[in-house]
C-alpha cells in the first residue's frame, strides 16, 4: 500500500479542521458521545467493505 493512501485529501483536511472548529466548545460528555458515535461508523464501514470485498469477483491480473 503506498504512504499517500494514509494522507488526507485537501476536501479531508478542511472537513477535519471544520470539525476541530465545530467541536472546540463542547462538553467532555458530548465529547464522549461523538467519539462512541464515531468509532460505530467506523465498525460499520469496515464491515461494508468487508462485505464488498467478499462480493467482488476475483479476476486473475495480467
Amino acid at each position: 500500500m503506498k504512504s499517500e493512501s494514509f494522507d488526507l485529501t485537501i476536501e479531508q483536511m478542511f472537513e477535519f479542521r471544520r470539525m476541530q472548529d465545530a467541536t472546540a466548545d463542547i462538553s467532555k460528555e458530548q465529547a464522549l458521545e461523538l467519539l462512541v458515535q464515531a468509532s460505530r461508523l467506523l465498525m460499520i464501514k469496515s464491515n461494508v467493505i468487508r462485505d464488498l470485498m467478499r462480493q467482488a469477483p476475483l479476476e486473475p491480473l495480467g
